[in-house]
């Protein structure tokens, strides 16, 4: 139960980070992050975590 509450967090920053990267709605930088780990076949956590400490690049 900790680990998925850790887990929607991380994932609620990322998007909050995207949303003002992105200047989008926090739904659309959701769409991004989801996007972003289906064409690249990797969970949206881990992407989500490279959000946050800036491993992972998406287009601006």
């Amino acid at each position: 139960m900790q680990t998925a509450l850790n887990s929607r967090v991380i994932i609620e920053q990322a998007k909050g980070v995207l949303a003002e990267r992105l200047r989008i709605s926090v739904d659309e930088a959701f769409g991004v992050l989801r996007a972003y780990a289906r064409t690249n076949h990797v969970r949206i956590l881990a992407v989500a975590n490279g959000i946050i400490d800036r491993t992972v690049e998406l287009p601006r």
